[in-house]
């Protein structure tokens, strides 16, 4: 007896659960089939085709802190225009056509707005919650195109596993991006002519040598200067082909230096003429070409021509 109760305790539930559900699926029914203004909306959707607009918001993480503190999002956009800005130019101009499009589609939608129009008049009994129904409808039909071109640039610190500690992130308009971009082409003989965008630039390049590039580098050239043998606690990473003349952060164009030699080398592809590491770069026993070798004494000159010539003089 018990468990029968229980059973229709359970039935009526569901019965004042589910009736309300009933209720609504008979008006959206009603309203599709017999609204005027559903019927008008869905007519206009077909007439008016939107462009479906490319989203290129950005993300960048630098577990380096001194890289995210210098690099800027606008520095990180500017950076990436150069290589996508035929595209972007072309969905900024996708975006304007929707906007032309979508004010002709909100003028004609105003037309087709009239709620309470059915084409039968056998109405359902509670005629506000068919107007309800019938608004709630219309808005889920409305087109909501893409009408204005924005890309959201966000950068953020993280340490050398990815953990995130901060972000900061700017918007850039359409108006803002073609500044950008007319900046970027705006060259005379291969040089950008705002100082600005090539600052911009190589902020970005430098900020692609990572703490965990800058590690693959040293464990690679064995944690020594590639110009002089040492193995110093003073190591750093530089560019082969400088960024200011246009180097990548390639592997192919990272090198392990030391400080000094480092500062020696400066921005140029090679080494001072006038540096300590080319004065005096030739044997004078036999004119051949010196050599730093490292040996049990430490890192020394020794003459190319070894051992026919085994002149040697300190480092």
């Amino acid at each position: 007896m018990g468990l029968i109760c229980l059973l229709g305790i359970v039935l009526v539930l569901i019965g004042i659960y589910e009736i309300p559900i009933l209720i609504d699926k008979k008006y959206r029914r009603f309203v599709l089939d017999h609204s005027c203004s559903i019927k008008g909306l869905q007519e206009l959707n077909t007439k008016y085709i939107f462009h479906n607009i490319s989203n290129y918001h950005m993300m960048h993480s630098y577990d380096n802190e001194h890289f995210y503190n210098d690099i800027q999002p606008k520095d990180y956009l500017i950076y990436q225009l150069v290589f996508i800005q035929k595209d972007v130019i072309r969905e900024i101009k996708l975006t304007k056509d929707n906007w032309t499009l979508y004010r002709a589609y909100q003028n004609e939608v105003k037309n087709v707005c009239v709620f309470g129009n059915y084409d039968t008049e056998d109405l359902l009994r509670n005629k506000n919650k068919l107007i309800e129904k019938e608004k709630e409808i219309f808005q889920s039909l409305l087109q909501c195109p893409t009408i204005e071109f924005l890309i959201k640039v966000v950068i953020q610190r993280t340490n050398l596993n990815g953990r995130y500690y901060e972000e900061k992130y700017n918007i850039f308009s359409a108006i803002d991006i073609k500044e950008f971009i007319e900046e970027i082409n705006d060259k005379t003989g291969g040089y950008y002519r705002n100082e600005e965008i090539w600052q911009s630039i190589c902020r970005v390049e430098r900020g692609k040598v990572t703490n965990k590039v800058r590690f693959a580098i040293y464990k690679r050239d064995g944690y020594r200067c590639r110009k002089c043998g040492r193995a110093t606690n003073d190591l750093e990473i530089d560019h082969i082909f400088p960024i200011s003349k246009g180097g990548k952060s390639e592997f192919s164009n990272l090198q392990t230096l030391c400080h000094s030699c480092n500062v020696l080398k400066s921005d140029n592809i090679e080494y001072r003429t006038n540096s300590l590491h080319n004065r005096n770069t030739r044997c004078p026993i036999c004119g051949a070409k010196l050599m730093l070798r490292e040996g049990k004494y430490g890192v020394f000159y020794g003459c190319s021509n070894y051992p026919s010539c085994s002149y040697t003089r300190n480092r």
